[in-house]
Order: C-alpha cells, then sequence, then structure tokens
C-alpha cells in the first residue's frame, strides 16, 4: 500500500494508514520522517503545516480540527474532512459518516506474547484502559486481521496514534503494509498471504 497522493478509497480499496505527529516536537517528525516511505500520510498540528508543507514534499498532509480530520492539498488548502473516531473497536462504531476515519494505538511484535507483554507493561505505565482495548496488539498478521475489520465497515482510513518513541514506523512499512495491499485484492481471487485469507478468514498461531 503505497498511496498516490489523494487517492480515494473507493478507488482503491485500500487501507490507508495515516502516522500521528500530533504533539511532538520537530526532532520527533523529523525522526518519522526519516524512517517512513514517500507517500505516507502524516496527522500534523496546525502549527506545523507551514515548514513541512517546504520538508515534507512527497508526503500526504492531514490536520484535526473542531470539524474532524482535513486531508490537504500539497497547496496546503482541504481536500476533504473526516469524521473521527477515537479508540473505537468495530462493534462500537455505527452508522458513521462515509468519510471517517478511525484512531488507534498500535503495538507491533513478531510475535503475540512479546506484544503483549509490551502492552502489559504501558498498561503498568499508564495508558488509559480506553486505548487499550481498542489497541491494535501482535503480529503483523494478527494486526492486518484486525484492520480488515474496519475496512469491511467501510473505514479505509487508520491514524496510528503510538508516540514516536515506540511507534513501529520500519515494520508497519516493511512488513504490515504488504499484508494490507494484500487483503485489497477481491475477494473471488482467493489471494493468501502470510496466513490471511480473502475469503472467510483463516489465521494460524495464537486466538486474536
Amino acid at each position: 500500500m503505497f498511496i498516490a497522493p489523494y487517492d480515494t478509497p473507493a478507488a482503491s480499496r485500500h487501507l490507508r494508514l495515516i502516522w500521528s505527529c500530533l504533539g511532538m516536537g520537530r526532532e520527533e517528525i523529523e525522526a518519522c520522517l526519516s524512517q517512513i516511505p514517500p507517500g505516507s500520510n502524516l496527522l500534523i498540528d496546525q502549527a506545523d503545516l507551514d515548514w513541512l508543507r517546504v520538508g515534507a514534499t512527497r508526503h500526504n498532509l492531514l490536520c484535526r480540527t473542531d470539524a474532524g480530520i482535513e486531508r490537504l492539498r500539497p497547496d496546503g488548502s482541504v481536500a476533504e474532512t473526516m469524521a473521527l473516531y477515537e479508540h473505537c473497536l468495530p462493534s462500537q462504531i455505527a452508522d458513521h459518516p462515509a468519510r471517517s476515519v478511525v484512531a488507534l494505538d498500535i503495538v507491533l511484535s513478531e510475535n503475540t506474547e512479546d506484544a503483549w507483554e509490551d502492552a502489559e507493561t504501558l498498561i503498568a505505565g499508564g495508558l488509559p484502559s480506553q486505548i487499550v482495548a481498542s489497541a491494535l496488539i501482535g503480529t503483523p498478521q494478527e494486526i492486518a486481521l484486525r484492520l480488515n475489520d474496519y475496512r469491511k465497515l467501510g473505514l479505509y482510513d487508520v491514524i496510528l496514534t503510538a508516540p514516536s518513541h515506540r511507534a513501529p514506523y520500519r515494520k508497519v512499512s516493511e512488513i504490515l503494509l504488504p499484508l494490507l495491499r494484500q487483503q485489497a485484492i477481491p475477494a473471488d481471487t482467493h489471494a493468501r498471504v502470510a496466513g490471511i485469507s480473502n475469503g472467510p478468514f483463516e489465521w494460524h498461531g495464537a486466538a486474536l
């Protein structure tokens, strides 16, 4: 899933992942930019818009406003506004507007046990229970399946809210995004990759 600027989900059917840079300093944002591929999506503060339009011209920028999440054109104008659902499971989202986005934390590891140990450490450190309950926790394959539940609802934009010191930028780009690209293949192809099926889901590993 490398994203053509402003490609609409209706055309691509791909999930679009958006890295949240809200509240980050410039050094943190620059560290993020150094680890993500061109064409990535960044949710930024209004105060950072001008310098990122110059310094991150190959990325897609979004801003949060009172109206929701605004996707911006290269000139800074608003291309579209999406309703925001923060830290919600698919079962908690009903009758959402056609253009909506969900914000979720992510804890990604090579195996399920390590991911949940990391999550427990975050809980002990004070991560709110609402965030943990909806967080994407597990291996890339497990997280891809979780994300597909949102895609089936018609939610194609997902904000990843993990702070920069633990955000799995490279793993998402190198492992998770290819799995999500495979999920966008029409169901009648029965394509399979890394345990993911586009028919009834089949997954070999720990229970989700």
